[in-house]
């Protein structure tokens, strides 16, 4: 099983003063866990240092026992900004790696037809990208990073600019992809209510240094794949309770 760690990482830039510290996290195969924690936090980058964009002063980051050096296909990333290349088509753009990787055009084109419908987006392959909604667009940028089939898929706030309907849709598209991919999955996320319905655990990071001050497993998402409503699970008093909770830890807990 596929197992990303971050081990004891200190974060510096530039020899100031830290921006993560002796920070731990792991992921593996079929996770789904959500960073949650208030602005400066640290969150984009530890996302950052698990992509491999950032090395740690100290500490480790490692993907099965391999010291990270730098991006892999291992590991994809979904950014708030889908940074689509407009001058190509929807299924040009899921399978551009495929196109530098020197695979048959054919085969290229079926695999991103397979992945478009994943993503909610059968049949508009030959769509222009400009001619695509903001929720369309993200799902096409979701498709291009499931397309390496990677081990671990990290997203740093990939819904925030949709409306909120649109994210509120998004957000059941990203639980039937991780679903169907089994990839690890890491989320950064400002959304609490986002947090809890996504999440198999979520982690709760505290600011000035960026550090981890919680952990909580739950299995919002896991209902909501079971067949449960969006609705029904976010007007329970569960989810209600679990919101309240995690609001605590993120802003009362450091005020005291």
């Amino acid at each position: 099983m596929p197992h990303l760690a971050i081990e004891t990482v200190t974060l510096r830039y530039d020899g100031g003063a830290p921006v993560l510290t002796n920070l731990s996290l792991d992921i593996r195969s079929g996770e789904f866990v959500v960073v949650v924690g208030r602005s400066g936090c640290g969150k984009t980058s530890l996302l950052n240092l698990a992509a491999g964009f950032l090395k740690p002063a100290s500490g480790s980051v490692s993907v099965d026992g391999r010291k990270v050096e730098g991006p892999g296909a291992d590991r994809a990333v979904v950014f708030q900004n889908d940074a689509l290349f407009p001058w190509l088509s929807t299924a040009e753009n899921v399978s551009f790696a495929a196109r530098l990787a020197g695979v048959a055009p054919a085969e290229r084109g079926a695999e991103a037809e397979r992945l478009l419908e994943i993503v909610g987006l059968a049949g508009l392959g030959d769509r222009p990208i400009w001619q695509l909604s903001g929720g369309q667009r993200q799902r096409v940028g979701l498709a291009r990073a499931l397309a390496a089939n990677p081990a671990f898929l990290l997203m740093d706030e990939p819904l925030g600019a949709l409306d909120a309907m649109t994210r509120e849709s998004m957000q059941d598209l990203l639980l039937n992809a991780w679903d169907r991919s089994g990839a690890g999955t890491l989320l950064i996320t400002h959304g609490v209510e986002e947090a809890l319905y996504l999440a198999t655990r979520i982690v709760v990071m505290a600011p000035a240094p960026g550090r981890v001050i919680r952990r909580l497993d739950v299995d919002f998402g896991r209902r909501r794949l079971a067949g449960e409503s969006a609705r029904s699970i976010k007007a329970s008093p569960e989810f209600v309770a679990a919101r309240e909770d995690l609001l605590d830890s993120i802003f009362e807990r450091e005020a005291a």
